[in-house]
């Protein structure tokens, strides 16, 4: 909704040397287009909010579409910007740093074999990695139905989750 003059309004700031001319755009707009003086770069559809309006006037962006002039000197340097990016990516095209760094994996390894050991967990060695057929033929099958929830001595609630009685748990029994 756009600021309106009475005409009376109108009459009295033409006397007064103070005339307001409507912005094109003023009643309502929600992004313009704004561009920067010194190079000639327009930025399209940025926000125009108070917040967002000083915020680009004080990256010293100006409001409106970039001149001839201006536009000119930015379409010119086009070339000089892709070799600027298409350098720096060659500089870091295939630079992981886990790639820089010799022996990474091995490290890796390392330092996940001391932290199992001093967990007390059970470290896999290299030959049971190598041959995983062998531990399927190790599984043995039960005829067995072991029951799926074992009761304990616990506290009805403890410190990180709340424990369920079992009276409140059902009968779990596999249908053939």
């Amino acid at each position: 909704m756009g600021i309106t003059l009475t005409p009376q309004e109108k009459a009295q700031l033409q006397r007064e040397d103070s005339l307001i001319l409507p912005l094109p755009g003023a009643d309502g707009v929600e992004s313009a287009t704004f561009h920067n003086p010194d190079t000639g770069q327009e930025f399209f559809g940025l926000p125009v909010d108070p917040y967002h309006l000083s915020r680009s006037l004080k990256r010293g962006l100006r409001m409106g579409p970039a001149s001839l002039e201006l536009k000119a000197k930015w379409e010119d340097n086009e070339p000089v910007r892709q070799a600027e990016n298409d350098a720096l990516m060659a500089k870091h095209a295939g630079s992981i740093p886990e790639e820089n760094t010799p022996r990474f994996t091995d490290a890796v390894a390392d330092a996940v074999t001391q932290v199992l050991e001093k967990l007390g967990v059970e470290v896999p060695n290299e030959e049971r990695q190598a041959h995983p057929q062998e531990e399927e033929a190790e599984k043995i099958e039960y005829d067995v139905q072991l029951p799926l929830l074992v009761p304990t001595d616990a506290p009805s609630e403890s410190e990180t989750k709340l424990v369920v009685s079992q009276a409140s748990q059902p009968e779990l029994h596999l249908v053939e």
